[in-house]
């Protein structure tokens, strides 16, 4: 490594009257990356693409074996946030493990693909936020409310101001912002799953624990991955905690805890309320097939038949999405940073500084909001256009995390182990063989079949897409790394926190 400082030499000499500060703690990051994976709603949200692919198997016993999956790429990313905890995240511990020939261009490579699952991200979370103020509009106005794509992309602008707006002014409060999102959604979730379980008719056990369908086109194994996937989907970007290790004050031991139990409570949770939605999911038809477009609200509404109370828990619903999108933005604005100042992409002395007063990355969290900006427009076009961009989300993060524990394995352990000491806190030991092949599996697998058509047969509507967006990205960032690449000098600092 080129130093042993928080921040790299090249950021202090861009940036000399600002740096980040240590402020975030565990329970904070658990709740910052708790409030990204909204796990729970992210599950209530993909209701109508599950049922027809798997029923009620694919969705409970899917979920937990994504849980189960997710916490073996926990792991073994903790155990590498424990050693080199600093903004870069994932192409920081590519570049560390890589041999001399290969580390600089597939750092740049995974810190690229990290950087498009953050930025799709943000446009995916807001999104979501807009569409349940939107369903709690059509409720409350009994069904006046027309929903149309430029109604929901100005919600949508909204929410991303204002995440914006706290993200470059509320620095101070972010801790306690993030641990007020947590306490939100679990709050949440706890009075929506009273209310629905109180109010509604039941279904019984045998629909809830062995219900099987398949009206995908597709043979019995496949649609239980397709729909397997919806849960994939619901458990991505708890590697926030490692973009945001230079801002907490005992990174090496709280980072690996804070990705460990962010899933467990999104698993507990998440788990929790797909009982709760598949023993009230008593008429399918109506909820699936609802003018308001998110069957959970449309859910709530049948089970209570009160709209007041549909268009409060939906807001709920919606505020949660909104400190998602607020956390989003804060973990690309800083993974933005890190790749500037290790002249990972253009005008690395602009983004890659922290603005005095304010401690934050000022220029980097303003071009996550112009990106994002212009391409939520594609919300505006065609549905499948749109579709493909957010569903590219999970395949670039999941690969950003699962590239350098492919690494690790291919050159083995004792790569990594040479880092460590008695007194890493976080190590796998006799289990990290395990983790590290059960997690580069699972990204394999759904990554193949996160390409696949939803239905069979295809056509020019129901085709997907997202293999067109990852080439788009692969051509782009191709053209890019031949024309800058040999400016990018890897990860500049090596945290001793």
């Amino acid at each position: 490594m080129k130093g042993n400082t928080h921040i790299g030499l090249d950021a202090l000499e861009a940036a000399p009257s600002g740096h980040l500060k240590p402020r975030l703690s565990k329970l904070t990051m658990v709740g910052m990356s708790f409030a990204i994976l909204n796990t729970w709603i992210a599950l209530a949200g993909s209701l109508g693409l599950v049922m027809p692919s798997g029923g009620s198997v694919a969705f409970l016993y899917g979920f937990i074996f994504c849980v189960l999956c997710n916490l073996c790429l926990g792991a073994s990313l903790g155990e590498m946030a424990s050693i080199w905890p600093t903004a870069g995240g994932q192409y920081h511990f590519t570049y560390s493990l890589c041999t001399d020939k290969w580390r600089n261009s597939v750092s740049f490579w995974v810190g690229w693909t990290s950087i498009a699952g953050w930025l799709t991200l943000v446009t995916t979370e807001a999104f979501f936020s807009a569409q349940f103020f939107s369903a709690a509009a059509v409720i409350g106005s009994n069904g006046s409310y027309e929903i149309q794509p430029w109604k929901t992309y100005l919600i949508f602008v909204a929410i991303l101001t204002y995440g914006t707006i706290v993200s470059l002014f509320g620095n101070r409060i972010l801790g306690r912002y993030n641990d007020g999102a947590l306490y939100w959604s679990l709050t949440a979730v706890v009075i929506i799953s009273i209310t629905i379980l109180v109010t509604s008719d039941k279904n019984d056990a045998k629909f809830v624990f062995t219900d099987f369908a398949n009206e995908t086109g597709w043979s019995d194994g496949v649609s239980w991955i397709l729909g397997l996937l919806q849960s994939a989907l619901s458990l991505i970007g708890y590697d926030v905690v490692m973009h945001m290790t230079e801002e907490m004050p005992n990174p090496r031991a709280d980072a690996p805890k804070a990705i460990i139990l962010s899933i467990i409570v999104g698993g507990v949770t998440g788990t929790a309320f797909i009982l709760v939605m598949l023993f009230c999911l008593t008429d399918p038809e109506t909820v699936l097939g609802t003018s308001t477009h998110m069957p959970i609200t449309e859910l709530i509404y049948q089970a209570t038949q009160s709209r007041a109370a549909a268009v409060v828990l939906t807001v709920m619903l919606g505020v949660c999405f909104i400190n998602g999108t607020m956390g989003c933005i804060t973990s690309s604005s800083r993974l933005i940073y890190s790749m500037a100042r290790d002249k990972g992409m253009i005008f690395p002395s602009i983004f890659g500084r922290i603005r005095k007063g304010l401690d934050v990355p000022s220029e980097a969290i303003l071009l996550v909001f112009a990106f994002n900006l212009c391409f939520g427009l594609l919300y505006l076009g065609p549905a499948v256009a749109f579709g493909a961009y957010v569903a590219s989300c999970t395949i670039f993060l999941n690969l950003s995390c699962a590239i350098p524990v492919s690494v690790l394995l291919i050159r083995g352990r004792s790569v990594l182990v040479k880092h460590q000491t008695p007194d890493t806190p976080f190590q796998l030991g006799r289990y990290g063989y395990l983790c590290n092949v059960v997690a580069v599996i699972f990204v394999s697998v759904t990554t193949v079949f996160f390409c696949f058509p939803t239905a069979v047969p295809v056509g020019t509507d129901t085709m997907n897409y997202v293999s067109a967006v990852i080439g788009i990205f692969l051509v782009l960032l191709g053209a890019y790394w031949g024309v800058y690449g040999k400016r990018f000098e890897g990860p500049v600092s090596d945290c001793i926190c």
